[in-house]
């Protein structure tokens, strides 16, 4: 068996359907059809080993796509070539629940800092996918030389393979399973079939010519001086031995054509090296979840901002130092801020005013939670995460067409969601709990929350617009492992995006109000000049 050169995965697997795969890829290399859709397709499928992530519960609310149109990216020599955008949402969506496969990826990205393997694996990546492109366009390239067609396909596929074998035999890391695949596939016998076939089409024989060229320029004498077969190939038929084949087989009444006898060839070596096809094709996503990575700490970098390796444990408080939030990136630099909790199952809650940070804050958190789990850079420049086995974020949704609950019932359903699909170790986000209905109905439902949070007993961050209410809690916590944080304040209460112990003293309404222009005078001012008011 041929090692897999799996680099998401301590225990090494083929995660996506095997089967669907060698059809798609026989059917494209005998030039029937355009593969395309369907090989995006069963390569987008990432299959956890044993992930308890459920994406729906958090996809939407951070993000995860915009995420990774903006910051997930591999660039070769200044071109940005495509990834798998789903195969990176699955891929991210994801987590592991093991320390160890958290771990086993980042001693991958470490030995990828270093600039000289990085450019390998960018180089490998350019490799896998232009073997990919042969697959996804066969019929246009068929059309030209069919057997030129898939000598190129065998052609890529073995400089890979050989790729492989010679410039990763020194990791330590997981990337060492490149080597130790393609070093098994060269002791195969199929792979010295490739070889010998494709020695045989570029070296047939060797011949040299002596050529008499006129004074006006043109050839006047072309002489043959030697010829030199390529007899040591296994593939190498004589002169007189392809004569007399060639002629046994016309005396029983058959007519081959040479392209026809090699295109038979070219197929049988296809179909032996097949099976390693697959594993080399699922490597495109391996690659680009890792050198996104990279390109999404340079551009960090280049803002000024530092990424991390995150240091996940069993248990321990959360604490992010320098946090930012990478959804931001659009509007700019990031404010990056600090936070922290005091125990492994705190429940936080944050105040303020609104465009005060604290939505962005959620985000940040739940983005270093998802990347930093994944083995990737979390956005902050130190991170410290528990292992958890869910991540769940519930913000303030808008409605839509065929929206059957008001407000407040789709957040309610969310709430329901979330104690359906919580487990005793996950991360729990909330925005503007119950905002949707009246205070004295909305702190009965945050007590009950709050409570049901406590004996599962998982870290969370709720952010909330009920001053007064969460004075009270402050006052007389309701439950055990309470803590707040408010949104720190310039002179001018305008936003710091810093956030510190406490309860928020006011949600600073009219200030925001007058710096959007709606106050009185400004807002008499606009009736008057449509005309919208009558005269006294």
């Amino acid at each position: 068996m041929i090692p897999v050169p799996d680099l998401l995965h301590r225990r090494a697997r083929l995660g996506l359907d095997g089967e669907a795969l060698a059809e798609l890829l026989e059917s494209a290399f005998l030039g029937g059809g355009d593969g395309g859709p369907g090989l995006d397709r069963i390569l987008a499928a990432s299959h956890s080993d044993g992930s308890t992530w459920r994406a729906e519960f958090f996809r939407d609310e951070l993000f995860l796509d915009e995420l990774i149109e903006d910051c997930c990216e591999v660039t070769v020599a200044g071109t940005r070539l495509p990834v798998n955008r789903v195969f990176l949402r699955h891929a991210l969506s994801q987590a592991p629940c093991d320390l160890e496969t958290v771990r086993f990826r980042q001693q991958i990205v470490r030995e990828l800092e270093d600039d000289e393997l990085r450019a390998k694996a960018l180089d490998l990546y350019k490799q896998l996918f232009s073997l990919l492109s042969l697959f996804k366009a066969p019929m246009r390239r068929a059309k030209l030389d069919v057997t030129l067609f898939r000598l190129e396909i065998l052609e890529v596929a073995r400089r890979a393979i050989d790729f492989m074998e010679t410039e990763f035999a020194d990791c330590g890391s997981g990337l060492r399973r490149l080597h130790e695949a393609a070093r098994e596939i060269r002791t195969c016998r199929e792979y010295s079939h490739l070889e010998a076939l494709l020695d045989f089409d570029n070296h047939l024989a060797r011949l040299r010519f002596r050529i008499r060229v006129g004074a006006d320029g043109r050839v006047r004498d072309l002489v043959l001086e030697k010829l030199a077969e390529n007899v040591r190939n296994p593939f190498y038929r004589g002169p007189w031995t392809r004569l007399k084949d060639r002629l046994a087989i016309m005396a029983r009444g058959y007519e081959f054509s040479n392209r026809e006898l090699l295109n038979r060839v070219v197929h049988a070596v296809f179909g032996g090296i097949g099976d390693w096809l697959k594993p080399l094709l699922q490597l495109l996503g391996h690659l680009a979840f890792y050198l996104s990575a990279l390109s999404f700490r340079d551009r960090a970098r280049g803002m000024g901002l530092e990424v991390s390796l995150a240091e996940v444990g069993e248990d321990g408080p959360l604490e992010l130092t320098a946090l930012f939030n990478p959804l931001l990136f659009r509007q700019g630099t990031p404010v990056p801020c600090s936070v922290a909790t005091d125990e492994a199952d705190a429940i936080v809650l944050i105040t303020g005013p609104n465009s005060g940070g604290k939505t962005r804050l959620l985000q940040a958190v739940g983005l270093a939670q998802l990347l930093g789990q994944a083995g990737l850079y979390a956005p902050a420049a130190r991170a410290r995460l528990p292992l958890v086995d869910g991540l769940f974020a519930s913000s303030t949704e808008g409605a839509s067409v065929d929206q059957r609950e008001g407000r407040l019932g789709t957040e309610l359903i969310r709430i329901r969601d979330l104690f359906g699909g919580i487990g005793t170790r996950s991360l729990v986000l909330l925005d503007e709990l119950c905002s949707g209905t009246n205070p004295s109905e909305a702190t009965r439902i945050v007590l009950m929350v709050l409570e049901l949070l406590r004996e599962v007993r998982p870290v969370a961050f709720i952010t909330t617009h009920f001053l007064d209410f969460g004075r009270r809690l402050a006052e007389e916590p309701p439950v055990a492992g309470l803590q707040f944080l408010q949104v720190a304040m310039n002179d001018d209460e305008s936003s710091t995006y810093q956030f510190v112990p406490g309860v928020a003293p006011t949600s600073l309404a009219a200030a925001t109000a007058r710096r959007l222009g709606v106050d009185r005078e400004e807002l008499s001012r606009l009736l008057h000049r449509h005309g919208g008011a009558s005269e006294a």
